[in-house]
């Protein structure tokens, strides 16, 4: 079906910011005829282009890149060009997740409980997180390399240690559990601690035990000096309280970067 010049004009003004149905029953064609024709003119949704043309702030890259330290995943499908993040918590954590999730509301996350009563969140794909995705995943296996490390500030290292860390009471040490990274890995990321705050952590070896027989695994461990140097460099920020217990006797009171971006109540969660 041809298309006049009405017609055109309606699609170039309206396809970007109207539900292809109700442009379709305007126009009397069908939805899948509007989008290719969009196709070939070059017209994109609106949202299409906010992904394309995104850029990442300063609080929104700590955040990225130290939770792709810790737990989160950054992928490429074969449905798309580019890349976008994907994660999951226990229901203890909940408030931290959607605490990180407000820091990076432009990326805009879909949640869904399991029936296990986990969490599972993931973003749309963006132009933006290309990058990340390369600088992780050069060799198609999560890495952490000096380029990443060093573009880590504090708020970057309070996320990775609220993901991987953990705060021992009883002998008043912190742990970062860097296990999915290789040897050569753990001793980059020893020098870096040293380099940059002073903090020189230990390399341990786990071991598997008979199901992954030969498996080793390493994490990083901080002497007493070492953990409260560690945790002194947090107290600016205010975390979610389900985590304040990896921060031990160290109180915060309140953020200059984040108190604004947390007062997200509520977040539309999927069963």
């Amino acid at each position: 079906m041809r298309w006049n010049q009405q017609e055109l004009v309606c699609l170039k003004e309206n396809f970007p910011i109207t539900e292809d149905k109700k442009l379709s029953d305007t126009l009397g064609k069908s939805p899948n005829a509007l989008r290719i024709k969009a196709s070939r003119l070059g017209i994109k949704k609106a949202s299409s282009l906010i992904r394309e043309e995104l850029e990442l702030n300063e609080v929104e890259e700590q955040v990225v890149i130290g939770s792709l330290l810790g737990d989160l995943s950054c992928r490429i499908n074969h449905t798309s060009k580019n890349a976008n993040l994907e994660g999951g918590h226990c229901l203890a954590q909940k408030e931290y997740m959607l605490w990180k999730i407000a820091l990076l509301q432009r990326l805009n996350f879909k949640i869904r409980k399991t029936k296990i009563g986990t969490y599972l969140f993931q973003s749309k794909n963006f132009r933006a997180l290309n990058e990340y995705h390369d600088l992780f995943y050069s060799n198609g296996k999560k890495s952490v390399n000096r380029l990443i490390l060093d573009r880590i500030n504090k708020l970057g290292l309070l996320i990775w240690y609220l993901d991987d860390g953990s705060y021992h009471k009883r002998d008043n040490q912190g742990k970062l559990h860097t296990n999915g990274f290789s040897f050569e890995e753990q001793v980059l990321i020893k020098e870096w601690f040293k380099e940059k705050y002073g903090i020189d952590p230990r390399i341990h070896t786990l071991k598997g035990s008979k199901k992954y027989e030969g498996k080793v695994w390493y994490y990083l461990s901080f002497t007493v000096d070492d953990t409260k140097r560690l945790l002194s460099l947090f107290k600016e920020f205010e975390v979610p309280s389900c985590m304040k217990y990896k921060l031990g006797d160290q109180t915060t009171s309140h953020s200059i970067l984040l108190n604004e971006v947390t007062e997200q109540s509520s977040w539309p969660i999927s069963g």
